[in-house]
């Protein structure tokens, strides 16, 4: 499987996001990094807390075709964006579309990975995938007990899948990360602390997601048993410095004492449903624009002009940040494919109305 070294293209994009980055005080600021590109929304599990209501088949037929999705990578390679996350639903229910898909976007370009639950994901399928330049795969894990995991994902043996898989795509050559859920429910529980061990001892990258109240978790009465506390925040940290092989979006990866914050990913990490639709990111389900409607520069432009979303939060807005998500994100049936429109929720006073000043690409 290729390098880093071996994509030049992808090595100018991440040194400008890191300079832009520590020019900027160690903040995310306006610089884009990533697209996250829901493929398909079909999926073979049905998880208790899915963001994106696949187990009631919401929307489980669509997807983009193929000339739409090598425009969308064009587009974001032209604007400098260096992160590629091919997301679904299961990826691995439609292999011959994914394999397609990944030519389309021309993989040699980003850091280019995929998001799945294992199930699909044999010693086969990870060599075509290290084959097709995939250099990541994420799988999703909820606990290191067996029946735990395969409760939640409503499948048995998901979890003996989910543990192969990454051991499968290890062997090839691709990135393995291990992606955990935690909410204030599980922030203390001895069941993260040993998922996080395992990791850090298979050399696997720990990949955290809070939990968010969307999806089959909009349960806006039930937010504080979901969305993480200011103490579990600070378990969070700890279990950075401990294990150091842990990571969230949030974070700066570049900071070497394991506390400095990026800042909240909204625009800077677009997500794409496979109606075309774009959202500020996977968990906020608030739409900004449609991909067969305008350029992803222009929707871009725009979502940067909402001060929530172009304004340094500390706090990642779809689970931390109460307030925000009491007023955006609680809309009744509020999903990624009703979501709610940026133009229609948002006032005057939301807005930044200026323009953003961005770094050029040298």
């Amino acid at each position: 499987m290729p390098k880093l070294i071996d994509k030049p293209r992808l090595l100018k994009k991440l040194k400008n996001f890191h300079d832009y980055v520590r020019k900027n005080d160690g903040q995310i600021g306006t610089m884009q990094r990533g697209i996250d590109l829901n493929l398909n929304n079909a999926c073979n599990l049905k998880c208790e807390y899915c963001f994106t209501n696949s187990p009631i088949g919401d929307h489980a037929k669509e997807t983009l075709d193929l000339d739409m999705v090598a425009s969308i990578a064009d587009q974001a390679d032209e604007l400098g964006i260096f992160e590629f996350d091919l997301q679904g639903g299961e990826l691995l229910l439609r292999p011959e579309l994914l394999f397609q898909v990944l030519e389309a976007i021309q993989p040699e370009r980003f850091y280019l990975y995929l998001t799945t639950n294992g199930y699909f994901l044999d010693k086969e399928m990870a060599q075509r995938l290290a084959d097709a330049k995939v250099g990541r795969v994420s799988v999703s894990v909820d606990s290191f007990d067996e029946q735990t995991h395969d409760k939640i994902r409503g499948r048995k043996d998901s979890w003996k899948r989910a543990m192969q898989a990454l051991k499968n795509v290890q062997e090839v050559g691709i990135d393995p990360y291990l992606n955990i859920t935690v909410g204030h429910f599980n922030a203390f529980s001895e069941d993260i602390e040993m998922l996080c061990q395992y990791s850090e001892d298979e050399n696997y990258t720990t990949l955290l997601n809070v939990a968010v109240p969307s999806g089959m978790w909009l349960k806006i009465d039930k937010i504080d048993e979901v969305v993480v506390n200011e103490k579990d925040k600070t378990r969070l940290i700890e279990l950075r410095k401990r294990h150091k092989n842990i990571l969230r979006n949030i974070w700066n990866p570049f900071d070497r004492s394991y506390e400095d914050v990026l800042g909240c990913n909204t625009v800077n990490r677009m997500y794409i449903t496979p109606i075309g639709d774009v959202l500020v990111c996977p968990y906020v389900h608030i739409k900004i624009g449609n991909v067969y409607e305008q350029s992803l520069k222009e929707i871009r432009d725009f979502g940067f002009t909402i001060k929530h979303f172009s304004e340094h939060s500390p706090l990642c807005l779809a689970g931390e940040n109460k307030e925000f998500i009491q007023k955006y994100m609680s809309y009744e049936g509020q999903s990624i494919f009703n979501p709610a429109v940026a133009k229609e929720i948002f006032t005057e006073a939301d807005y930044v109305g200026v323009e953003l000043q961005r770094m050029e690409d040298e």
